[in-house]
């Protein structure tokens, strides 16, 4: 479709790294870059991807790989079409199972740090361009367990060394952000190591 022509969602409340959808783009191409709804003519999905092009193409860019250009040098993005929404509110509900879904489902960390840390050693350039850096990748290594001081005591004989997980985690639901702020504040002063999810 025309870059120019395509209708953006009325509300969307998700927020963009533009700069890193942007490094994605330009190493990978832009193999979808939306989903629209063909009840209201509307994306339900690819704000940010979209965002992007219209400032590369605003900056006289080439086109990334899958974007076709018109014979006036319009860009034509490739938008998945056909399905349809059955209110206004079945489409912003789409939009945010779109952008939600993916987020609850996390990571396993020991194979991501794995496969990050093979991409790096491949090619720094697309490491950056997954969204990761090498301190993310440092961060999510497990660190080594550590050593028990001998005791001099004499043990019950061996035991099984249970290898502990790379991490043990809680997330806490709050009433409010304030109540967030002073949970957090108290974990940390307890010596947790805490963040916040949004």
């Amino acid at each position: 479709m025309p870059l120019p022509e395509i209708a953006r969602a009325v509300r969307n409340p998700k927020e963009h790294d533009l700069p890193a959808i942007r490094k994605s783009i330009e190493k990978f191409g832009c193999t979808v870059a939306g989903e629209l709804d063909e009840r209201t003519g509307r994306l339900v999905a690819g704000h940010g991807r979209l965002l992007v092009l219209d400032e590369m193409a605003s900056e006289g860019k080439s086109p990334p790989e899958g974007v076709k250009v018109a014979d006036d040098g319009t860009w034509l993005p490739p938008i998945l079409r056909g399905w349809s929404t059955r209110s206004d509110a079945d489409a912003e509900g789409y939009l945010i199972a779109n952008n939600r879904t993916p987020e609850r489902g996390g990571w396993d960390h020991g194979m991501l740090a794995d496969m990050l840390a093979d991409i790096g050693a491949a090619d720094e350039e697309l490491l950056a361009a997954t969204g990761y850096d090498m301190a993310d990748v440092d961060e999510l290594m497990p660190s080594e367990p550590e050593q028990a001081p001998p005791s001099g005591e004499p043990g019950p004989g061996p035991a099984e060394r249970v290898e502990p997980p790379t991490v043990w985690g809680v997330v806490v639901t709050c009433e409010s952000e304030a109540e967030q702020v002073e949970l957090l504040e108290r974990l940390s002063a307890e010596g947790h190591s805490v963040r916040a999810l949004m």
